[in-house]
């Protein structure tokens, strides 16, 4: 069961992927507010590297469905190289700020999360992905996440927050 953003009123959020990507494409003013909170130093959000790659991947596919229209996946597949050389740079600068952002604390994948995934994913039905973020939470001792994936509300320690619009 997930609650509001705004009800949140704790020190630290773990931000999962789909956050970040509503603050790249503008599509929640409460992303904005709890952004603002962030810099200002009265959160502290925490986030796995894991976010950056599935964060580029999904601003490289709605980049080019804005540009081409339908069927990204496939221009992608189709043309790598190319849509990758079109959408990344213009891309990269602002990747570069969200990981300079003050007060977002980066959590590096490391071989010893390995084991909390496979125990995860036969606990919880996480997939592996969410396995290891539920890993990197453990290593910063940040179970409030702010995410609109309602598999995390199978696993008991995690208090979900979403903000007011579902992101597909």
């Amino acid at each position: 069961m997930s609650r509001p953003v705004t009800d949140f009123s704790g020190a630290s959020l773990y931000l999962d992927t789909m956050i970040l990507y509503a603050l790249l494409r503008a599509l929640d003013p409460a992303v904005q507010h709890l952004f603002a909170r962030i810099e200002a130093g009265e959160l502290l959000a925490h986030t796995s590297v894991l976010t950056f790659d599935e964060l580029t991947y999904r601003m490289l596919l709605a980049l080019i469905q804005d540009h081409y229209g339908r069927s990204p996946l496939e221009r992608l597949r189709r043309e790598e190289a190319k849509m990758i050389g079109e959408f990344y740079p213009p891309l990269a600068p602002h990747l570069a700020r969200l990981r300079a952002f003050p007060n977002l604390r980066l959590v590096d994948v490391m071989a010893s999360d390995l084991a909390i995934m496979d125990d995860t994913i036969l606990q919880y039905h996480l997939r592996p992905r969410d396995a290891l973020h539920l890993a990197a939470m453990q290593r910063c001792d940040c179970f409030d996440l702010v995410s609109h994936d309602s598999d995390f509300d199978r696993v008991p320690m995690i208090s979900r927050y979403t903000l007011a619009a579902r992101l597909s």
